[in-house]
């Protein structure tokens, strides 16, 4: 069983959750924005192990960061999706003329979308969503019914698709292929704002619904 404390980081308050398999004390950080004081003290609190830092895609309010987490556990295990890797590496800017504000630093996994990740005795199943980046990724425990979907998908809303990689056909159909692929209810937990369900966003999101 998986429980998450949520840490708005940052200017653009960009959620990092700190996630913890409560059999084992094994912890996931997903998303690091910044590794604020906060955040620090999440991870510490938590008290166990820090195994993973799962990013959901390359914008910098979500991996600015990643450098001083790994620097402060340098066991944990930096993944990202392949096609984002660049944002990552400092070879990509979020937007034309935005500096690199993040620190470069070199992925430990890549990741394809279809992999699952051992957490402790708990499971997050990968999923490939592209759209508000090409490399976009969200994370599912099907046993807890959560999924971390990032910039993918918020509360009524869903990432903008305007910006370098993004493509809103693709998003579209990414989001509906989210619906489609998990049977039932689970909570959102989105990169920005408050949490949400899918059941909810499949009726009440105006941009996609199922």
């Amino acid at each position: 069983m998986l429980n998450y404390t949520v840490i708005p980081v940052g200017m653009l308050e960009s959620n990092s959750y700190v996630v913890k398999d409560n059999a084992t004390g094994a912890l996931a950080l997903i998303d690091c924005g910044g590794f604020t004081k906060s955040l620090r003290q999440a991870i510490d609190a938590a008290g166990g192990d820090l195994h993973f830092i799962l990013l959901t895609h390359g914008h910098f309010d979500h991996i600015q960061g990643v450098a001083t987490a790994k620097a402060a556990y340098p066991v944990a295990q930096v993944a990202i999706g392949a096609a984002d890797a660049g944002y990552l590496r400092g070879e990509l800017d979020t937007i034309a003329g935005v500096p690199r504000l993040q620190t470069p630093t070199e992925p430990d996994i890549q990741l394809h979308g279809g992999e699952e990740i051992k957490l402790g005795e708990s499971v997050l199943r990968v999923f490939a969503t592209p759209g508000h980046t090409p490399g976009g990724m969200c994370y599912f425990s099907a046993a807890d019914k959560l999924l971390y979907t990032g910039d993918t998908l918020f509360r009524e809303e869903v990432g903008r698709a305007d910006l370098p990689g993004g493509c809103w056909d693709t998003l579209q159909a990414t989001i509906r292929g989210l619906y489609a692929a998990i049977n039932g209810d689970c909570v959102v937990l989105p990169g920005h704002g408050p949490a949400s369900t899918l059941n909810h966003e499949r009726l009440h999101n105006a941009w996609v619904k199922a």
